[in-house]
């Protein structure tokens, strides 16, 4: 069919979202060249006054990581628009008008290099040439290597943990050449063939204004053209119309232009993080993850280190700063180069920050040393001088620099040994004035895990001997269970066991698992079927299942989260116990449960209620309820009175912060009472575990199981 030339048609080459794709790329790339290239070579004329506008090293990484943030955010947008374009709008993966390359493809290459050698006609080109799809999956690739090895680096503890460390190597390669190879044929190559070939230039305006002349379509894209003339419709549907490009640039500009605030206002140890990387101007970085590498790092600072008449100044008196190489190669981290611990310290002025022990070793559990000690630094316990202190400024545990005027020589890599309790008596002992039991306590251990984030460990005899009198209970309860019979005939215990195991299973994986679901959420959580029978009794159980599932919820959550993701220090801010939002919680649920046992205790006390069979038993259970919830907040009170919690965080724990001021105005050693405290809330604890399979209360346990073996069952 004859094509319809009507020059004066103007048509949609590329959408608003195709072109806000496109421009959010373009602004990235820049932005991704202009932080990268100064840091790969530094030492170019042009990197410095770079490094100036970004605000430093710190500011020109903080906004590389930001454009690179953006750039997989677009990636994913544009995969989220190709599904999209396959299932909804019913697009074909192939075809004349897909972006992947085909036969004709390669034949119009060909084609073209005759062309250009002098031999034939230019080839018809469709609506994409070769060369833009090129373009288009060199993006693919781009993003892939440059992206992925990106990854690598940004994160190197997470991606450490199951790649060995030369991958780090090989990613630093990949990141830097192939991000050289993509701005120059981004600047080079792309840039002539769209804008600046012969029948373009100056430039093709068309990926900003979305807008093509059908003299453009006819001239370069003649066989679309055909196609747009052959099928009337589709010349209608790219008819132009207004859309909303601006607004998206706009918005975009918008959330770039806070990023480059945070170039500005660096702190002095941002500054000396950045001013870390000059020494390596003339002493070239060994590679710290070879045994050479670390060899060559530790020797360049037993150069002077090394010499016994090494010495520096701290507050006006000479202290030595000799190691000795023969006792540091006794130490645990002999294999490790200086600079991974001493972070800042290849600068000038010869300079450290404090060690970030947890960059390497994460961070403390429950278990681990019977505490997270989120107060405590980690030389303070694991550096083998005997000499702490509590900052007066941060409330926080660390190593003493000065005693009585005289700087104490910390040059020793030994660490102290927790074998045994030994090393914990430089903080617990008798007369201690950093807030420490007198005492090492037990970890909080499994039975402590319904209200706490707790350890699953069982090193102390209360949590030892309260779960097997658990286990024994509930074996008990199973027994007595699986000796019933209903109806002829009666099946053994195992068949039984084989029996439940099968429905389960079925259940499991079956779509009856949507409707457990639903009855775990509405019958067991809010407690529906309560509720319709009494609004009091519903009232009642909420205030205190609600706040102890809640509890359990937020407590096993993070304990699944720290052994997953043990160097995060976000996760183990969360673990502080006196985290504004953690302490606030954990109190709000502990009073609920207390209205809830007093409303209950209230109701049983009640003639109605005082002559039923199971009122003894139910007072017993909330007697024990009670106590381990006001001996839990009195030892709350004592840990924040003892530890000295600053009133700005301690605030937040509304009950336990106004019990410490009650009971630091009474004249009671409490660093004594404390471990008693502590002991006596485990006890009622493990008294209260214990008893439960017995009690009527073991309700708790068996109407959720009960309700959710009906719910699959479809029995009344």
């Amino acid at each position: 069919m004859a094509m319809k030339e009507n020059h004066g048609e103007v048509y949609w080459r590329f959408n608003a979202f195709h072109r806000f794709i496109h421009l959010v790329m373009m602004v990235t790339f820049i932005g991704l060249a202009l932080t990268g290239l100064p840091l790969k070579y530094p030492g170019a004329f042009w990197a410095e006054g770079l490094m100036s506008l970004w605000g430093g090293v710190k500011g020109a990484g903080i906004l590389h990581r930001w454009c690179a943030g953006v750039t997989f955010g677009y990636f994913a947008l544009h995969l989220f628009w190709v599904v999209y374009y396959l299932a909804v709008l019913k697009g074909g993966l192939l075809g004349p008008h897909s972006m992947v390359p085909s036969r004709k493809d390669f034949l119009d290459l060909c084609q073209h290099i005759r062309y250009f050698l002098g031999n034939g006609s230019p080839p018809q080109f469709d609506r994409f040439t070769y060369w833009e799809k090129f373009d288009y999956w060199a993006v693919f690739w781009g993003i892939a290597f440059i992206g992925g090895s990106g990854l690598l680096l940004w994160f190197p503890e997470f991606f450490s943990r199951f790649l060995p460390g030369f991958f780090l190597n090989i990613a630093y390669t990949i990141h830097s050449d192939e991000a050289l190879l993509a701005t120059g044929f981004i600047f080079v190559v792309h840039i002539f063939n769209a804008h600046l070939r012969a029948n373009v230039f100056p430039m093709d305006k068309s990926i900003f204004t979305g807008k093509v002349e059908a003299k453009k379509i006819i001239e370069h894209h003649p066989l679309e053209w055909e196609y747009l003339n052959q099928h009337p419709e589709r010349k209608e549907k790219r008819k132009v119309r207004r859309d909303l490009l601006v607004l998206f640039f706009v918005v975009f500009m918008g959330g770039l232009l806070p990023a480059f605030s945070l170039a500005r206002g660096l702190t002095d140890e941002e500054i000396m993080e950045a001013e870390k990387k000059l020494c390596w101007r003339c002493h070239r970085q060994p590679n710290l993850n070879s045994n050479e590498g670390v060899t060559a790092s530790i020797l360049f600072c037993l150069d002077c280190h090394g010499k016994k008449d090494a010495k520096k100044k701290v507050e006006g008196k000479t202290v030595s700063v000799y190691i000795d190489p023969k006792e540091y190669g006794k130490t645990v981290h002999r294999r490790i180069s200086c600079i991974r611990c001493h972070d800042g310290i290849a600068s000038s002025p010869h300079r450290t920050l404090r060690f970030n022990c947890a960059s390497c070793h994460g961070y403390h559990g429950e278990g681990t040393a019977h505490d997270p000690h989120r107060t405590v630094h980690c030389e303070a316990c694991h550096h083998e001088s005997k000499e702490v202190m509590k900052d007066p400024k941060t409330g926080k545990i660390v190593l003493l620099k000065v005693k009585e005027g005289m700087p104490l020589q910390m040059t020793s890599h030994r660490l102290a040994d927790f074998k045994n309790q030994k090393a914990c008596e430089k903080c617990h002992f008798t007369e201690n004035q950093l807030g420490a039991p007198v005492r090492v306590l037990p970890a909080k251990s499994l039975i402590c895990i319904e209200c706490h984030s707790a350890s699953i460990t069982l090193n102390d005899p209360i949590s030892i001997i309260t779960l097997l009198l658990f286990l024994g209970g509930i074996g008990m309860n199973l027994s007595l269970w699986f000796r019933g019979t209903i109806g002829d005939p009666s099946f053994s215990a195992h068949e039984k066991v084989s029996y439940l195991a099968e429905k389960v299973w079925q259940v499991i994986f079956s779509k009856k698992i949507l409707t457990l679901l639903k009855v775990l959420v509405i019958d067991v959580l809010l407690l529906r079927r309560v509720l319709k029978e009494s609004l009091s009794r519903w009232t009642i159980h909420t205030f205190i299942y609600l706040p102890f599932f809640l509890r359990f919820f937020i407590g096993l959550i993070l304990l699944i989260l720290s052994r997953c993701f043990p160097m995060s220090p976000e996760i183990a801010l969360w673990l502080d116990k006196n985290h504004p939002p953690i302490a606030f919680i954990y109190d709000l649920l502990g009073l609920c449960v207390i209205i809830g046992v007093g409303g209950a205790t209230m109701r049983r006390l009640q003639k109605t209620f005082r002559n039923r069979p199971s009122a003894g038993q139910d007072m017993i259970v909330l007697t024990l309820l009670g106590a381990i919830l006001i001996t839990g907040f009195i030892v709350e009170g004592l840990r924040i009175l003892l530890t000295g919690v600053p009133p700005s965080i301690a605030l937040y724990s509304f009950i336990g912060y106004p019990l410490s001021l009650f009971l630091g105005l009474l004249p009671i050693r409490w660093e004594w009472v404390y471990p008693y405290g502590w002991t006596v809330h485990a006890i009622l604890t493990g008294l209260f575990i214990i008893y439960l399979p017995f009690s009527k209360m073991f309700h708790i346990l068996v109407s959720p199981l009960v309700l959710l073996v009906h719910s699959v069952t479809k029995e009344k």
